[in-house]
């Protein structure tokens, strides 16, 4: 039985590549990603390999933002160019076949006829030249490789397909680009390509696309007409949208050499396009997403929010007076203990943990003593078969910190409330360990916004100010904190819960610290209240830090994948 190795297996097409190879019971796979595999650690990547001795290794990590490639181009090299060469020096050492996936854009894409794999490259973005980079890695230091190039693929995850279908359902009108050219490529058929190539052994470069060529514009109007969508469709060119990204106009791939070595021609896009946007109808409709705490302060927005995603909710809580009428409403108790509290909820498709007690009172005896019950509800879940799990923790898991949180921050909570979260955290490995599951920890930060509907000094003052009050008493009000509207950390909720590419921990945040006095005197401005704030009339918490705010680059990313392909 072969051992394949894929690396970047949560993305597109590492969902692809498990979906053929789970049909074919003569492989043995074996998944990575960078939560257990560095691939710009030569040091971890031997180990790894050493580990699992594979026959082949499939590349499919990179660094695909390609914005983002032009702002941090150290991380893009680190991914895109010394992941590759790291892999490509082990799999000479063990004798292991690699397939290297890289792009269209190692081209410069002024080329008015299909590109064919020995033309001159000349990438025009910081994410063609390291992809290309990472190419020229694979070639000078083996010779047993498949350098695989794709153009707009869509699949498993956040792509253009996805982002047109979800703006048909939130816009009047969408702007797409028309003067950009390509072939638009499923993840699936692109799977089945590689399989192929990987029973010769004509190693090289190899072009592999979806069959034919269309616009951007022209993958918009199909996917609009598919989903038979009212959406106003405007032409643009690319022009109107100024970028510090130097795209391709023309990025088209002749696939012959992939044809003549294998036999295998992709299908027409329009055939692929179809089907796929078909079935992701079908399963916006039909997903189910479990919110407990729905009628929260957080909940009721997160359930808003997920409705307007086109999600079917089952909202779990006590009461439902705020909670959009849209949602199925759920009264099954949450800590009953039964196992098959999985079926009882109906199987959703995924889970929100927001329920939690006296999340304002940080001290509370509450928060220990409920520990057991949030364990034994979120493990029967799991054991029961769920494959999509977010839980909301918060930065006071981290304790006294001074800057920056992110997902590497070490934890020393000083609160019941900071020790029970953090303690649910340091579990959920364990109890989703060996479990298809994607698991997500969102960290919340300091929380403003509907301001009578929940427990913050916003909401004091607000009472105050409408008691009459002349002043408002306050802590020195010099700490800085991250604070996020209710709505727009809703959204960052729902849209991290839906998608399974980016799990662990993600700080739901804006990444901005503001001190508290000065976010109270905006608030007092903008509401226009007349009541005097009181500096020092309280201690600071000594749990508090001087400045502390959380690391955004997860959720940011998480953000413009739905925003963009």
């Amino acid at each position: 039985m072969k051992k394949i190795l894929i690396t970047g297996s949560n993305g597109q097409l590492g969902h692809a590549l498990n979906k053929y190879y789970k049909s074919h019971n003569d492989y043995e796979i074996y998944n990575t990603d960078i939560n257990n595999l560095d691939i710009t650690n030569l040091e971890e990547v031997e180990k790894k390999i050493s580990e699992i001795n594979p026959d082949i290794v499939i590349n499919c990590a990179a660094y695909t933002n390609v914005s983002g490639c032009e702002q941090d181009i150290d991380k893009a090299y680190l991914i895109n160019s010394d992941g590759p060469k790291n892999l490509s020096i082990v799999a000479k050492k063990h004798d292991i076949v690699l397939v290297h996936i890289s792009t269209d854009y190692v081209f410069n894409g002024e080329k008015n006829f299909p590109y064919e794999e020995d033309d001159l490259t000349n990438p025009q973005s910081m994410y063609g030249k390291t992809k290309l980079a990472g190419e020229k890695a694979v070639i000078s230091n083996m010779y047993k490789y498949f350098i695989v190039r794709t153009s707009w693929l869509y699949g498993e995850g956040a792509n253009f397909v996805r982002t047109m279908m979800r703006f048909a359902e939130e816009n009047k009108e969408v702007n797409v680009v028309n003067d950009q050219i390509g072939s638009p490529t499923n993840a699936d058929d692109l799977a089945i390509a590689i399989v192929a190539l990987l029973n010769t052994n004509e190693y090289g470069v190899y072009h592999a696309t979806g069959n034919g060529t269309c616009s951007w514009y022209e993958f918009a109007s199909f996917i609009f007409n598919t989903m038979k969508s009212n959406v106003t469709l405007k032409s643009v060119s690319t022009e109107d949208y100024p970028s510090q990204v130097n795209r391709p106009r023309y990025s088209v791939l002749n696939n012959n050499k992939l044809y003549n070595v294998t036999h295998i021609r992709l299908p027409e896009w329009q055939v692929s396009a179809k089907k796929y946007v078909l079935e992701e109808m079908k399963k916006m409709k039909d997903y189910k997403v479990l919110v407990t705490g729905a009628n929260g302060y957080v909940g009721r927005h997160v359930v808003k929010k997920l409705l307007d995603l086109g999600c079917k909710v089952i909202a779990s809580d006590f009461k439902f007076d705020g909670v959009d009428s849209r949602a199925e409403y759920c009264t099954t108790e949450l800590f009953s203990g039964h196992e098959n509290i999985y079926e009882e909820f109906g199987k959703p498709d995924a889970v929100i943990h927001l329920a939690w007690r006296n999340g304002f009172v940080h001290n509370d005896d509450s928060h220990v003593k409920d520990l057991s019950n949030h364990y034994a509800f979120l493990k029967n879940m799991i054991d029961g078969g769920l494959k999509n799990i977010t839980v909301m923790g918060t930065m006071h898991e981290v304790g006294y910190w001074e800057g920056a949180i992110d997902e590497n921050t070490p934890t020393n909570p000083s609160s019941l409330y900071g020790i029970a979260k953090n303690t649910l955290r340091e579990i959920m490995p364990i109890i989703s360990n060996g479990k298809d599951i994607a698991v997500k920890w969102l960290r919340a930060y300091y929380i403003m916004g509907d301001d009578l509907k929940n427990n913050s000094i916003f909401s004091k003052l607000v009472q105050k100010a409408e008691e009459g009050a002349d002043t408002f008493p306050l802590n020195s009000g010099k700490n800085k904190y991250d604070f996020i509207n209710v709505v727009d950390l809703a959204e960052q909720i729902a849209k991290a819960a839906i998608q399974t590419e980016i799990t662990g921990v993600v700080n739901c945040c804006t990444g901005k610290p503001v001190s508290l006095g000065e976010k109270v005197e905006e608030f007092v401005k903008e509401k226009g209240y007349n009541i005097k704030l009181e500096y020092g009339v309280f201690p600071d918490r000594p749990y508090d830090s001087p400045e502390v705010w959380g690391n955004p680059d997860k959720i940011n990313k998480i953000l413009e994948n739905f925003r963009n392909n």
